[in-house]
């Protein structure tokens, strides 16, 4: 019984999915989402609260998945350098994809106007940089890192990360950033957040 509803839940995000796709964040309705789906607004209601709880869930099922990949990259990692690296590249590799930029966007451009900005963050990228934090814990208590507040410490990985390519590509300066744009940015990302935190 509870893989069918898991099923029919999955089915209610693709075609919500769809309705978002087709005229946007604004101008879908549950009402809409649910006579394309075949039911009542009750059914839908029974399985998301909201409009924004619903479209969360279709952007996390569109990009989601490609940014576990990247926080997975840590996992088991020995290497300080070669791990964090990794970790830089892969990030860089999947939010600069388009599809990920125009997620990025309409979170931005909503954040403002409904709950969505909050309940992504919390379901996304916050839950990605707590793993991340935890390895940087790990890596202090080690000794690897110099002690501090590993949450801000992922936090400022993360900053170093974004800083050469990021804003240019959400702001379509520059559009399509080379693997070798991409791999230079990381090593010096890399090499500017060890330095910052190397033991004293």
């Amino acid at each position: 019984m509870r893989k069918k509803s898991e099923e029919r839940r999955q089915a209610m995000i693709d075609v919500a999915a769809e309705v978002f796709n087709e005229i946007g964040f604004e101008g879908a309705s549950m009402a809409e989402i649910s006579a394309r789906i075949g039911g009542s607004k009750a059914t839908l209601y029974n399985y998301f609260t909201s409009k924004e709880e619903i479209f969360v869930e279709v952007m996390l099922k569109q990009v989601g998945c490609q940014f576990e990949e990247a926080f997975a990259a840590l996992d088991n990692e020995d290497g300080l350098r070669p791990g964090l690296l990794r970790l830089a590249r892969h990030y860089l590799d999947i939010v600069l994809k388009p599809e990920v930029v125009a997620v990025k966007r309409l979170a931005m451009y909503y954040a403002g106007k409904s709950d969505l900005g909050p309940m992504l963050y919390e379901r996304g990228p916050k839950r990605g940089w707590l793993r991340i934090a935890d390895f940087l814990a790990m890596k202090m208590e080690a000794g690897k890192l110099h002690k501090a507040d590993s949450w801000l410490a992922a936090l400022q990985f993360r900053s170093l990360v974004e800083a050469e390519l990021v804003e240019v590509r959400m702001l379509n300066v520059l559009t399509a950033p080379s693997a070798e744009q991409r791999q230079a940015a990381s090593e010096r990302a890399v090499d500017a957040f060890l330095y910052l935190y190397q033991p004293r």
